[in-house]
C-alpha cells in the first residue's frame, strides 16, 4: 500500500478524490485529509505519506507554499486545481500530474497509479543499490551480524572471538558486547578466515590479533585480549607453537 493525504479546502473534491481512489486505485491508502497549508503541513509531518494530493489555492496560502515548507521533499506530488495557468509552475515542483477541475476520476486515478509506479520503480532501484553496498562491504573489514532484535555492523578488527553455541555462534567485541546470531560456527570460518581469524577448536574461533599469549602447560589454552581463556584443540597446538615462533 501507499499512502495518501489529501489537501483541499473544497470538501466537495475531496469526496471526488477519496471515491475515485476507492473505486480505481486499491493498492492506495487514505492517511488524512486537511484543507490549508497549515494543516497540510502537520498532517505530512505526521505521517510521512508517499503521496500528496494537493490543491493550488487555499485560504491560508498555495500549494506552492506548501512544498516549499519542506527542503528536500520525499513524497510525489500531484497538483489538482481549477486553474489551468499554474500548471507550467506545477510541473516546476517536480509533479506527477496536474489534474484539472472538475476531476475526471479515471484521468485521477491514472495519475495516482502512475505515481504509484514511480514510487516502486525507486523503491526497487533503492533496494538494489543496497544490495551493491552490501555486496562492496562484504569485501571489506567489515560484517553484518542479525540478531531478532538488531542488525549490528561489526569491524572485524574489533571482534575478539566467536564462540559456538549448537547452531549458534556467539561474537565476543572489543567494547564488551556479546551478540548472539543464528548461525554455526563453520559459516563463519569460512567468512573469516581470510580475514586474520583462525578456528582453533571445533567450538572457537579467535582473532590472531587479538592474541595475547599461549599457555604451554598441560592446558593448551589461548588468552585472548580482554583476559578470556580459550581452549586449543591438540592437532591446533602445533600450528599456534610455530605461529608463535615466527612471529618471534
Amino acid at each position: 500500500m501507499i499512502s495518501i493525504i489529501i489537501i483541499d479546502d473544497d470538501p466537495f473534491a475531496v469526496e471526488i478524490i477519496s471515491q475515485a481512489i476507492s473505486s480505481y486505485c486499491p493498492n492506495v491508502e487514505i492517511v488524512e485529509t486537511a484543507n490549508g497549508v497549515q494543516s497540510g503541513v502537520a498532517a505530512i509531518n505526521k505521517h510521512e505519506p508517499d503521496l500528496v494530493l494537493l490543491d493550488i489555492k487555499m485560504p491560508d496560502g498555495s500549494g506552492f507554499d506548501l512544498i516549499k515548507h519542506f527542503d528536500k521533499p520525499d513524497f510525489k506530488v500531484i497538483f489538482i486545481s481549477g486553474y489551468i495557468e499554474y500548471a507550467i509552475k506545477g510541473y516546476k515542483f517536480d509533479a506527477v500530474d496536474y489534474i484539472l477541475k472538475p476531476i475526471d476520476k479515471e484521468e485521477l486515478a491514472c495519475a495516482i497509479n502512475k505515481a504509484d509506479d514511480l514510487i516502486r520503480y525507486e523503491e526497487k532501484m533503492q533496494v538494489k543499490a543496497l544490495e551493491e553496498n552490501i555486496k562492496i562491504l562484504n569485501k571489506t573489514n567489515k560484517i553484518i551480524l542479525k540478531t531478532n532484535e538488531h542488525v549490528h555492523l561489526i569491524n572485524t578488527d574489533d571482534i575478539i572471538r566467536v564462540e559456538a553455541d549448537g547452531n549458534y555462534s556467539t561474537f565476543f567485541i572489543q567494547d564488551g558486547r556479546q551478540v548472539l546470531v543464528s548461525k554455526a560456527i563453520k559459516g563463519w570460518e569460512e567468512t573469516l578466515i581470510d580475514k586474520g581469524f583462525h578456528r582453533i577448536h571445533k567450538s572457537h574461533i579467535i582473532n590472531i590479533d587479538k592474541l595475547s599469549y599461549f599457555d604451554k602447560t598441560d592446558s593448551g589454552d589461548v588468552i585472548m585480549s580482554d583476559g578470556s581463556i580459550v581452549p586449543v584443540a591438540s592437532r591446533k597446538r602445533e600450528m599456534l607453537l610455530n605461529l608463535f615462533e615466527s612471529l618471534a
